[in-house]
């Protein structure tokens, strides 16, 4: 898809998308130009083949639905998401129990498995690992997670840990910035909230469990900061998106908006999800009401550009590659690339990531000094 087209959001690839979310949506007019093959390719790049299997299921009268191959081949990738799905629910639900029964420590599910229950059909989002915080000081739950798996690798915001089936990263703080000033109102926000977050505990489809999950005034600024984290660094695509998509339409009053509105100027989010409501908008078809402020067209323009070039978390983008490198080329490889997007977001570019990824370094060889100090 070429973004120098002004009709962009018109494609019929984006149609059939909006079609898959909209569960009234009407068959789509340009559905007899869908390549069909090209469009698994797409939800493949993009990690949303789930999501487009579910609209796909609404075509059985088309004239126009692929052939009964193609149509396995969709279905057969769809049993596999399916699977890793329970699979990760599962795991999800016994890591929780787990830390709570044996170390009394509390937790909840960041993104992942948590997004997938706002999904319409729970087993149609493509899982990750997990992504669990916790009530426990950092130093706390670093050697906790140490017992479990004695090489989990120390991260600036988590550990990771292999343990179950499904890939774990316990996290000390939901997320970060790169602007050191803006994660301090970043953090003073989390802890400010964090109580109420180990209150809400989910049940998860078919018996499988139940996990923690975030309150959604939360949840909105959260995942922001993770879109922006990731558009900044590797890069992002249409599965977040559509992970946000779903967040917005559980609803929210005035007031919910003016106080989202309002941590999000404070902590330097506003302009990017801005951008991210043109995506919303534009590319999913979410309704006005649900959007959080008005939409930015050019920088959201720039950020479907991204998302189309990368796929999802970077993975497919050929321009910058951060897989194999060390840590300071992976640090001239983002602060090359950010400076693409300077003129909007200066804060992130210039004087954020490049001063703060010196202080995570530093930070990350304190908690090991912590570590081999008590132990």
């Amino acid at each position: 898809m070429d973004m120098k087209n002004k009709n962009i959001v018109d494609s019929p690839y984006f149609e059939f998308l909006r079609y898959c979310l909209r569960e009234d949506e009407a068959e789509p007019k340009g559905i007899a130009n869908i390549d069909w093959d090209r469009l698994y390719d797409f939800g493949k790049k993009q990690a949303i083949l789930g999501v487009l299997y579910h609209g796909l299921q609404r075509l059985s009268a088309s004239d126009y639905r692929p052939n009964r191959q193609q149509v396995l081949k969709w279905y057969s990738t769809y049993l596999s998401i399916e699977k890793a799905n329970r699979q990760a629910y599962k795991d999800a639900s016994a890591l929780t129990e787990l830390l709570y029964k044996n170390y009394g420590i509390k937790g909840c599910v960041l993104k992942g498995q948590a997004n997938a229950l706002m999904y319409p059909d729970p087993y149609m989002r493509t899982p990750g690992d997990i992504d669990l915080w916790t009530d426990a000081k950092t130093l706390d739950i670093i050697r906790v997670s140490r017992k479990l798996d004695k090489s989990g690798e120390i991260g600036y915001h988590h550990i990771e840990l292999s343990y179950f089936k499904t890939p774990v990263e316990i996290h000390f703080f939901p997320s970060f910035m790169g602007n050191v000033w803006h994660e301090y109102k970043l953090r003073r926000f989390f802890n400010s909230r964090k109580e109420a977050q180990f209150k809400v505990s989910t049940l998860l489809p078919d018996n499988l469990g139940s996990i923690g999950t975030l309150t959604d005034d939360f949840n909105r600024v959260f995942q922001l900061s993770h879109l922006m984290h990731h558009f900044f660094f590797e890069g992002i695509g249409l599965r977040q998106m559509i992970d946000y998509y779903y967040l917005l339409k559980r609803g929210l009053t005035d007031d919910d908006r003016n106080e989202t509105n309002r941590v999000l100027k404070q902590v330097g989010i506003y302009k990017f999800a801005s951008a991210v409501m043109y995506v919303m908008k534009h590319i999913l078809g979410i309704d006005d009401k649900f959007l959080l402020m008005p939409p930015n067209e050019r920088i959201g323009r720039i950020l479907v550009s991204e998302m189309l070039q990368g796929g999802n978390f970077g993975f497919y983008d050929n321009r910058y590659s951060f897989a194999g490198k060390s840590v300071y080329a992976q640090y001239f490889v983002e602060t090359y690339r950010n400076l693409h997007f300077a003129f909007d977001f200066p804060s992130e570019t210039l004087w954020g990531r490049p001063i703060s990824r010196w202080w995570h370094m530093i930070y990350k060889a304190w908690l090991r000094r912590q570590l081999k100090k008590k132990s």
